[in-house]
């Protein structure tokens, strides 16, 4: 017998997470449907549903409870528009490959 859980190396960020609201050294939480791992402490990109990225950030603590995840995470860097373009085009060209992305 097995127990799921999701192991996720990317910070993604819920549709409805106000992004305008993110600053460098905010403190901010999300919650994740499944219960998922996540590295603590190392930088990792925050990214959104349409593979957007938007800087790095760093999950300070988790908490799974009733099938589901609280990330607490603190943002290190925003991208400008120029490095968000160049992320977004990168990684998909990279995730096609690997079949992340169809």
């Amino acid at each position: 017998m097995g127990y799921m859980t999701e192991l996720n190396t990317l910070l993604g960020l819920p549709k409805s997470f106000p992004i305008s609201t993110l600053k460098v050294g905010g403190v901010y939480s999300v919650v994740k449907d499944r219960e998922r791992s996540f590295p603590l402490h190392i930088a990792m990109l925050m990214v959104d549903s349409e593979w957007n990225f938007y800087g790095y950030g760093v999950a300070n603590s988790t908490i799974c409870k009733e099938q589901k995840t609280t990330i607490e995470f603190t943002v290190l860097s925003l991208f400008t528009l120029p490095e968000k373009k160049m992320y977004k085009e990168k990684f998909l060209e990279a995730a096609k490959i690997t079949g992340e992305v169809k």
